[in-house]
This record gives C-alpha cells, structure tokens and sequence, in this order.
C-alpha cells in the first residue's frame, strides 16, 4: 500500500477494517484483499492428506509517531481521558507524521461564473441525451490534471533515508479521490482510491474512470490496486464550511 511500510498510511483506518471483515467472513471481500492479508501469514503443509489451513497473522503494526513534547494538556475535576482507537487514532498520526514534511501552502480566491455558466450548459445537453450530469468535482479535478502539464512539480514528492533528501519525480498523475463514505453504523469516512495515468486520458476517459471508482467506493468493491501509486489527492470539505481548509494528513504514502 505504501513505499515504506513504517510510515503511517492515510487508508490505514481502512486496511484495519477490511482486514476485520476477512476474518469473520473471507467471501466479502475481493480476492486481490484476501491475497494481500494471506501474504502477511503462512500455510502449513497439509498432513495426512488433509488440508492445509492457511494461519492468517494481521497486518504489520505501523509505527506510532513519537508523543510531542510539552506538557500534557490540564485537565479538570469533571475531565476524563479517552484512548483514541480505529480511524480516529490513525488520523491522528497521520496529522502527527505530516509535520515531518516540508510544505508550503498558498490559497487563492478564484471567480467561479464561467465555470458554473458552462457547467449549467454541459448539463442541459447531457440531460437531453439522458446521460448523468458533471458535478463541480469533475471540472475541478481534470483541471488539476491538466495544470500538471504545466507545473509537473506540484505531482512531486518529498523523501528521506538516513541523512539524504530525495526530490520523487513521478512518471505518472495518480490523482487520488477522497469519497465520502457511510459506514454501517452511520459514522462517515474518506476512502481514497486513485485515478491511475490520467494525464493520458482525455475528458471523458476520464470522468467514466472518476465515476467507476466513486461507486466502487460507496458499495464497498474496491481493491487493492485502488489505493496503489497515489502520486497527488484532492479532497473536498463539502458542507464543514470552512473557507479554506488545509489538510494535515500524511498522503504522500497513499
């Protein structure tokens, strides 16, 4: 899922769930999955003719950012303490471990009345003909494609080993989607599978594989290969409300 394996990865909350899933039912999930969590164990050979079962350990444990220094925070009478678990605490390292990236962040306000304009005309004419209607997302996220083209190093990477540093550049545009997604209790959560080579595709290779993966996501198909190679994300803060928001989680790993 990631190129080190001691990094935290921002699908890990998702890895420890569908790992979960296996072991109480195998049958649920695609085979690509049941191969990837058998890998991580092994077979014993088969005596007497019987069969052999496979003896499944879980995922390797990801390495915990160290705890910031400082003081704990103060807490009153009526206080309590409770462990982060699940997404929760994966999301939490995630946020901890990015602060070990070099970043710069710049916001810019853009005027949206032509997009919308021509928005509302693609959609009118994709309406007559029957066929779903593009979403803001779509045109958001084939422009960022299309500007990689232009500034390809917003599609790099940082990396590290030892005392080097190491600029990524990548061969291809993987551009991760974040799909919002309602687990069975209700609580929602990101997924973010990837578009694979899409600065080969033209626009409507593009928004058939946009659409593909959305869908695969909300009813639970997708494999592992989604989550592969993610080389830049776009994230949506939908209805938070925020003006802008600045995501402090570790995707480079994705």
């Amino acid at each position: 899922m990631q190129d080190d394996p001691e990094q935290p990865s921002i699908n890990g909350w998702l890895e420890d769930e569908l790992f979960s899933q296996y072991r109480n039912n195998r049958q649920s999930l695609d085979s690509s999955w049941a191969h990837l969590f058998e890998g991580n164990g092994h077979a014993p050979a088969p005596e007497n003719g019987t069969t052999a079962t496979a003896v499944v350990e879980p995922p390797r444990a990801l390495a915990a950012p160290p705890a910031p220094e400082g003081p704990a925070v103060g807490l009153s009478e009526d206080d309590h303490m409770v462990p982060l678990r699940g997404p929760a605490l994966r999301i939490a390292e995630n946020m901890a471990a990015s602060l070990t990236i070099p970043v710069a962040t710049s916001q810019r306000a853009m005027p949206v009345k032509v997009i919308d304009e021509n928005r509302r005309l693609i959609n009118e004419y994709r309406g007559a003909a029957g066929v779903s209607k593009l979403s803001y997302t779509h045109l958001v996220a084939w422009a960022i494609v299309r500007s990689l083209d232009a500034v390809p190093a917003l599609n790099q990477a940082y990396s590290s080993s030892g005392s080097e540093s190491f600029r990524v550049t990548r061969g291809h545009v993987n551009l991760g989607l974040a799909v919002d997604v309602a687990g069975k209790d209700g609580a929602r959560s990101l997924k973010v599978p990837s578009i694979k080579k899409a600065e080969a595709m033209n626009f409507a290779q593009f928004m058939a594989a946009y659409d593909d993966l959305v869908k695969r996501a909300r009813d639970n198909k997708l494999t592992v290969a989604d989550f592969e190679g993610t080389t830049i994300s776009l994230t949506n803060p939908g209805t938070v409300g925020t003006a802008g928001s600045i995501p402090g989680l570790s995707t480079t790993a994705s």
